[in-house]
């Protein structure tokens, strides 16, 4: 199996940044891991409306079918490290080849995207910056791995 993050634009802040390499760099111990970045709409600052449609459509241009699609959303479902864990595992047995993990940008992104979701995943009730949660979500699948492995990480 295999892991991909869709990110819109790049991580600016470089605390950030630096966290997010450090966990896709371990991450990549315990599984192949790629992160992708879709270049955030030429719209961005003047409509956000065709913002979200344009990186919306590019980011399901990269999607195959048989991929399994996680949706980071507020309205999705609430899972705990160690259920989030239990999800992974349970993919990665049934012979799954990919999972991407999408994340919108500062706008979010449509429904389609939604729609396409196979988990629409809630990390919280608070609203975090599209950037922010690249490197909670980064730690939370790499805290996965670990529990997976029985590894002192995760207490």
């Amino acid at each position: 199996m295999k892991i991909e993050f869709f990110f819109i634009g790049k991580t600016t802040e470089p605390f950030l940044k630096s966290g997010v390499d450090e966990y896709l760099k371990r991450l990549k111990h315990y599984i192949p891991v790629t992160e992708i970045i879709i270049e955030p709409s030429r719209f961005s600052k003047t409509d956000a409306r065709k913002a979200i449609r344009d990186e919306s459509e590019r980011m399901l241009k990269k999607v195959k079918p048989a991929d399994l699609v996680v949706v980071l959303d507020e309205r999705g479902k609430s899972m705990g490290s160690e259920e989030l864990a239990a999800w992974l595992e349970k993919h990665q047995q049934s012979g799954i080849q990919k999972i991407i993990f999408i994340t919108g940008g500062a706008y979010g992104f449509s429904d389609e995207v939604r729609q396409r979701a196979n988990l629409l995943l809630s990390f919280s009730k608070f609203t975090f910056t599209h950037q922010m949660i690249r490197l909670l979500l980064a730690e939370q699948v790499y805290r996965a791995m670990t529990i997976l492995k029985n590894e002192k990480y995760h207490h």
